[in-house]
């Protein structure tokens, strides 16, 4: 019994790092994607040669990096305080299961259980930071569109950005009020925006933080750039949505080659658990066992590096 409910407890935890990996892989199609549809639009307006002339020779290109860089970072993201009260409740939440595997099946059990425990509890707070990042930037258009208002009856582009602040809904509120804080303090507009979209790992931020450069140092009719960014982030937000359509066969395909060894097993663990026990009890089967795992766990990479590329 302890050995059936073991093998069990890392068939789940091999289907939890399968589920993320999933999410990681259509985080990183969303992406990658963004930046090609950028990239797009900007040749086909004729932007890039200007851009290019405008920067100093020699000057290495600046490369959006927008993923988190720390745990404190992922807690941002998904609006978490980190707390002492958040640590022990995500402290606390393996381990109640982890002692009642423990008193069903024994130690191995217990331990499978709370690996199992730990990475759902982290995936959780990775799908809700993701999760809340995809609003935020569905409501950046909305934001544009208020400041290029408040700018149309004769506000200054900061004035605007400050305007607009009260109106914006959460979660953007919450990166908006971080940025209007920051320039609040003496930094200027645009690298408020740039730092905060860093750490949100919002790429349409960035993208105004240099339009609010530009704007700064050299002036022009901002609120029509803003008002065509607005149009160019609703296109691109479009463009995620249908990308996620195409690239459906794939995911699921994988997700299926991924998941059929683990149901497999699963099945005949509940059906016929002596077939599993008695080739662990040999030397042979208990080497092909564990060969098994690592080829589901190689197998299951692979697969996630071709929905990445998908």
């Amino acid at each position: 019994m302890p050995l059936v409910l073991a093998l069990a407890g890392l068939t789940l935890v091999l289907l939890g790092a399968a589920a993320l990996l999933w999410r990681m892989a259509a985080r990183r199609a969303r992406s990658s994607m963004a930046g090609d549809f950028v990239q797009r639009q900007i040749d086909q307006r004729g932007m890039a040669p200007a851009v290019r002339a405008g920067e100093p020779s020699g000057a290495p290109a600046q490369v959006w990096r927008g993923g988190p860089k720390s745990w404190s970072s992922v807690l941002l993201r998904a609006g978490i305080a980190p707390t002492a009260g958040f640590y022990l409740r995500l402290a606390l939440t393996p381990l109640v299961p982890a002692v009642l595997g423990w008193a069903l099946g024994g130690p191995v059990a217990g331990l499978a259980v709370l690996l199992l425990a730990a990475v759902l509890a982290i995936f959780r707070i990775w799908l809700k930071a993701d999760k809340r990042v995809r609003r935020m930037t569905a409501q950046v258009p909305d934001f544009l569109d208020s400041m290029v208002r408040l700018m149309t009856v004769g506000n200054s582009l900061g004035a605007a950005f400050h305007g607009a602040v009260p109106k914006t809904p959460q979660p953007l509120a919450e990166v908006i009020e971080r940025a209007a804080s920051l320039h609040r303090s003496g930094k200027e507009l645009d690298v408020a925006l740039r730092q905060v979209s860093r750490q949100y790992g919002l790429h349409e931020l960035y993208l105004m933080a240099a339009v609010v450069g530009v704007a700064i140092r050299f002036g022009g009719r901002s609120d029509q750039v803003l008002e065509r960014m607005a149009a160019f982030t609703r296109d691109l937000e479009s463009a995620r949505h249908e990308l996620i359509a195409m690239s459906a066969e794939i995911r699921m395909s994988a997700w299926v080659l991924a998941l059929m060894p683990l149901g497999i097993a699963v099945f005949i663990l509940v059906f016929n658990n002596a077939l599993f026990t008695g080739m662990w009890h040999e030397p042979v089967g208990r080497r092909l066992l564990l060969a098994a795992v690592g080829l589901q766990i190689i197998g299951s990479y692979w697969l996630y590096r071709m929905a990445r590329l998908a």
